[in-house]
């Protein structure tokens, strides 16, 4: 793919901060943890053009070819021109055709859908992306597990630390502990009987947290990490969205300890204490399991994302489904 020139480097933090962090998108994937974090693993390369972010990577899309996909085009400083955006999709989809490559945006939560169709009315098609929609719940929920609605979640907390509450001790994740939390993730995904998709999903995670851990601090995470008997069962870990939400990106543990996630979970939003009101816990990726998993939470709202083909596109279509 060879629509921008920029690969995605720590070094680049600052610069693009200036865009994911002043324009208040919300979504999971726009933030400079995540962005950074998945770079090599789905090739992200980016230009700035017009005073635009515009930035691109690869999806395989359902096992098939590989196909470039845009990010949403977010501007400097958080203040949008709507000519100088209509000018810089025009040359966005001009980069596409001259590739003869569909034009596909994703990603896009609500409010850029409806900046996106007043700049250029008409051109796009808008398809619903439920599998990428993110799940908020309050810090304090979370951290406090308090009244009926976590009744559950509490009930496995409590067991957790009665039964391994005396030899778990709770740790901040960094970077010393990253030999540690890989050899953890290989131990858990050689116990997974998965295939297709989810055992893609694990592999791609593992390449991921290989080039993450390292350099946890420059990268701007932090989070928990969970020693029982002196061994590495389990951490988690996130990074900042905008000024009141952290996103947690990554939760593994090792499930032979019964209520080792919620325990997890609970240490992570109590570390964040009072400077995040909200946690965003990423997709669901269309996993059922997970789905459940992250309903079971209570979130307090889904943050709804969208795909952006352009109109007449027949053969996009029929591969993203029925517009809006």
């Amino acid at each position: 793919m060879d629509f921008f020139r920029n690969e995605i480097s720590l070094n680049d933090r600052q610069k693009l901060e200036e865009f994911v962090g002043a324009y208040p998108h919300e979504t999971s994937g726009m933030s400079f943890s995540s962005i950074y974090m998945w770079s090599r693993e789905y090739t992200y390369r980016y230009e700035i053009i017009g005073d635009f972010l515009c930035m691109a990577g690869l999806s395989n899309f359902k096992d098939e070819e590989e196909e470039p996909f845009l990010f949403p085009v977010l501007p400097r400083g958080g203040k949008c021109d709507r000519k100088k955006l209509a000018e810089t999709l025009e040359e966005l989809i001009g980069r596409f055709r001259k590739a003869d490559r569909p034009f596909v945006m994703r990603l896009i939560p609500d409010r850029l859908r409806e900046i996106y169709d007043e700049a250029l009315p008409g051109r796009f098609l808008f398809i619903d992306d439920r599998s990428n929609y993110d799940y908020v719940y309050r810090v304090s929920d979370l951290a406090a597990l308090k009244g009926k609605a976590f009744h559950g979640k509490k009930n496995h907390l409590n067991r957790f630390n009665c039964e391994y509450g005396s030899s778990c001790e709770v740790l901040p994740m960094s970077s010393s502990l990253a030999g540690e939390a890989l050899d953890l993730v290989r131990r858990i995904n050689e116990e997974k009987e998965v295939t297709g998709c989810e055992r893609i999903l694990l592999e791609g995670e593992s390449r991921m947290l290989e080039k993450t851990l390292p350099d946890f601090e420059r990268i701007g995470l932090e989070g928990v990490a969970l020693k029982i008997g002196g061994t590495l069962q389990g951490f988690a870990f996130g990074g900042p969205l905008g000024k009141d939400t952290v996103v947690e990106h990554v939760e593994k543990a090792n499930v032979a300890y019964n209520g080792i996630y919620q325990k997890l979970n609970n240490e992570f939003c109590r570390s964040l204490g009072d400077r995040y009101e909200f946690v965003n816990r990423e997709e669901d990726m269309g996993l059922e399991g997970l789905r459940r998993s992250k309903n079971s939470y209570r979130p307090v709202r889904l943050i709804s994302k969208c795909i952006a083909l352009l109109d007449g596109d027949e053969e996009a279509l029929k591969r993203y489904g029925k517009p809006y």
